[in-house]
């Protein structure tokens, strides 16, 4: 799949901001890779972690880290405890302010990240632009096959977008069980959307065509009943806050991790049973092409995608590894599942479009 239209056209805006007319080819040659993680390139084991160390800590012990990950102080703390020598800057932001960030420092010839952890579809959109670095160490051994799929980057966790509901308002027994319900008189001001999901209304639009059978015109006809019944929430944390606190019944894509969170800290919400199918979104890191920390990076992806897996299973989320002790897959078996790169993305734009037109005159909750 291609991104050239969503990259492009932000990739256009970041230069604007930063001021910079310079072509971002000019901070690169397009026919030649980065040469900063050559030396380490065949290294594994004792030997390739004692030689990344070390000159990690000659670089400065400094690793910098662009994520829109919201738990990301929990593999920041891990790691540090594993290599102490080593200190993580992370900025952490949204996913859009994140590819924004990267794009602009990219525009004016100042990358300042070494690493990347977001979205799949900003990932792809900074591949597309060539700012990213194929990670090809010995961790994707340990990786399920859909983890390594990616072009320039690898997942490190997958995101599971489910319909959330408040068990107070939403009796046990009266669980919702068909998306095309939701279209109902009966879930009017009872529903959240999230203001940023177009990737989630993608991937079920392509799912309600390609897999249903439905028409365009149907799939359309069924969003704009469902939107009239919606309130909209910004943020999937707030949303899962929200939810929580009885401001609607349903939260209609909410993440898995959120509900399953807040349940653990005694929240009336659930998501079990699922309403089908689940939309699976990889979230992934990156090598920066022009790292000013190579070996902290390649010594940070390697840990992440490798010891730091169990702490990404025990913040509730799904792990990109094989095998993590301790780790209960949260989807039950047997449930239909849609991965979000199964949808036709080309054209981020006329997706984007169509969920902000789709999300007109919904009022915001709360």
């Amino acid at each position: 799949m291609h991104h050239r239209v969503l990259s492009a056209g932000l990739l256009a805006s970041g230069l604007l901001l930063a001021g910079c007319g310079t072509p971002p080819s000019a901070n690169t040659s397009d026919s030649k890779e980065s040469e900063a993680y050559a030396k380490y390139e065949g290294l594994t084991g004792e030997e390739r972690t004692e030689m990344l160390l070390a000159a990690a800590k000659k670089e400065g012990g400094v690793l910098d880290l662009y994520t829109s990950n919201t738990d990301i102080q929990e593999l920041v703390d891990g790691f540090e405890k594993a290599y102490p020598g080593i200190k993580v800057n992370a900025f952490r932001a949204n996913s859009e302010t994140v590819l924004q960030r990267i794009l602009q420092e990219h525009g004016a010839r100042k990358t300042r990240n070494d690493v990347v952890d977001t979205n799949d579809i900003e990932l792809r959109a900074m591949n597309d632009e060539q700012l990213l670095h194929e990670y090809e160490g010995p961790a994707l051994e340990g990786l399920k096959p859909e983890a390594t799929k990616p072009e320039g980057w690898t997942a490190e966790r997958f995101n599971a977008f489910v319909v959330g509901w408040n068990t107070k308002l939403v009796p046990k027994g009266k669980e919702p069980k068909n998306f095309a319900d939701f279209a109902g008189p009966e879930w009017k001001g009872k529903l959240s959307v999230e203001l940023g999901d177009w990737d989630w209304y993608m991937s079920m639009s392509t799912y309600l065509t390609e897999e249903k059978g439905m028409s365009q015109q149907e799939v359309d006809a069924l969003f704009t009943k469902i939107a009239k019944n919606a309130r909209l929430a910004k943020g999937h944390t707030v949303q899962g806050e929200m939810l929580g606190a009885g401001q609607f019944s349903v939260a209609m894509s909410v993440y898995s991790h959120t509900i399953d969170k807040a349940a653990e800290k005694g929240a009336p919400v659930a998501w079990r049973p699922p309403v089908e199918p689940v939309i699976m979104r990889p979230n992934g890191l990156a090598l920066m092409k022009e790292p000013r920390h190579p070996a902290a990076a390649l010594l940070w992806t390697d840990w992440v995608l490798t010891e730091g897996q169990k702490v990404i299973a025990d913040s509730k989320r799904i792990p990109a590894a094989k095998e993590v002790p301790g780790f209960k897959d949260p989807i039950p078996a047997d449930t239909e599942v849609y991965s979000l790169d199964k949808s036709d993305a080309s054209d981020n734009q006329k997706w984007n479009a169509a969920y902000d037109a789709l999300l007109r005159g919904v009022p915001k909750a709360g």
